[in-house]
């Protein structure tokens, strides 16, 4: 059988496998059925891969049916998560004249607009999160009258430019072709958007069309694309730093104003962002693994008993002077004192990437979006879907291997992610990490002084 033929019975058995969980309905109700289901799938990818890699007569076929997938995993409910009635909802409230961060949804005033999806947005005391592209986006699906299945079908839509950006910049750094499948035909990746309707291919395909347009030599696109990403969820603000090295101020200022332009025609109208953004920054915690290291290390060494006295010392010393010395007490707590950390940590890692002068603006992306996932507060299955583009131009089996277990944060029916299915999910990503790390220092010449 050569490999042409190969891909195409595996895309058959895919097909049948993602219809079948289309079958399956409310997916969280069937936990071990779609975890099997995706063990499945994850095997089929890598058996696919193998087969394009040794025979690449398979390659167009793998392409199409990455569509295809999309397509058929369209068609059932977004059961994994509610994240998809928000953005029905912001884009229906658009389309009403309302503007989409001046109020929450459970807001007196829009109780005309409520309709059967209403009940099914979560936090409806928050106002949105969501930044100016992305709200741009779901006026425009919203006003297709397609209702979830449209924001299903378009997010799905999106991904598979995904997969066609990435066979770009695959072939613009003379990569091999093959690793297109690590990504086309990831269930994450086909399950998260065509199947739950999430935003996240919107802001990746600006990421991976900015990597593609550096590698042509085209600064100018890049940094409208890296805007765009920025206003489509903030994330790859962290990109940035390393973006900056390799553009010219004139470049910069394109970034600039993509990034203002999109923000300007909401703050004229009203706030330029939704506070529930702060109120996500300040309290959400899931599925978290550095920062609940963070957080528990703080809490051994009781650090707001601990840290207040070094606080009142300074007050003493500097007096008020304009310091909100009240933040700086709220700080000292294991809570805040955490998520300021690993923030810290996160943006002094850009900014220590972005010095390394790296080749490969994909290599940056995949070190700085990995140092996220790793330390957020909050890592949902789907912001996996941020790096799994970089995981497959690089064929990075850590990486690859978290997309693969990820999932399993679904075993989490109330509350927070049990510590045993943490560890089954961070702990191989872990020991291939430091793996990489201790080969690649060994491989390193000795200097002679």
């Amino acid at each position: 059988m050569d490999g042409r033929a190969q891909v195409v019975a595996l895309a058959s058995v895919a097909a049948a496998v993602h219809l079948g969980l289309v079958g399956l309905g409310d997916l969280k109700r069937n936990v071990a059925l779609f975890l099997c289901a995706d063990a499945v799938l994850v095997a089929i990818m890598v058996l696919a891969w193998r087969c394009v890699r040794t025979d690449a007569t398979g390659y167009r076929v793998a392409i199409w049916a990455a569509l295809g997938f999309r397509l058929v995993a369209a068609l059932g409910e977004p059961s994994l998560s509610d994240d998809v009635y928000r953005y029905l909802w912001d884009g229906r409230v658009q389309l009403h004249g309302v503007h989409p961060y001046a109020h929450a949804p459970v807001d007196d005033a829009l109780t005309d607009l409520r309709d059967a999806d209403w009940a099914r947005i979560n936090h409806p005391d928050l106002r949105t999160i969501y930044p100016p592209l992305a709200e741009w986006t779901f006026a425009a699906i919203a006003a297709t009258g397609t209702g979830v299945r449209g924001f299903q079908l378009a997010f799905g839509l999106l991904d598979f430019g995904v997969v066609l950006a990435l066979a770009w910049l695959l072939r613009a750094r003379g990569l091999p072709g093959d690793r297109i499948v690590l990504y086309a035909w990831n269930p994450l990746a086909i399950l998260e958007t065509a199947g739950s309707g999430h935003v996240e291919p919107l802001g990746v395909s600006l990421v991976v069309l900015a990597a593609v347009w550096i590698a042509a030599d085209r600064r100018g696109l890049a940094a409208a694309a890296l805007g765009g990403a920025i206003q489509a969820k903030l994330l790859p603000l962290l990109l940035v730093p390393a973006a900056l090295r390799r553009l010219r101020s004139r470049h910069a200022c394109v970034l600039a104003m993509v990034c203002i332009g999109l923000v300007v025609p909401y703050a004229v109208a009203g706030p330029a962002f939704g506070d529930g953004l702060a109120s996500y920054a300040a309290r959400w915690e899931f599925n978290a693994f550095g920062f609940a290291a963070v957080r528990g290390a703080l809490v051994a060494i009781d650090s707001g008993p601990t840290l207040a006295p070094a606080v009142d010392a300074l007050r003493s010393r500097l007096g008020d002077c304009g310091i909100p010395w009240n933040l700086a007490y709220r700080l000292v707590w294991p809570e805040p004192l955490a998520r300021l950390v690993v923030a810290l940590l996160v943006g002094g890692w850009a900014v220590a990437v972005a010095f390394r002068r790296i080749p490969e603006p994909s290599r940056e992306a995949l070190l700085v979006l990995g140092a996220v996932l790793l330390l957020a507060p909050t890592v949902h299955p789907w912001y996996a879907l941020w790096i799994l583009p970089f995981a497959a131009v690089h064929a990075s089996i850590p990486w690859l291997a978290f997309g693969a277990l990820v999932p399993l944060a679904y075993t989490a029916q109330v509350g927070d992610v049990t510590w045993p299915v943490r560890c089954l999910e961070y702990g191989p990503l872990c020991a291939l990490l430091l793996h990489e790390v201790t080969r690649r220092s060994m491989a390193r010449p000795i200097r002679h002084w």
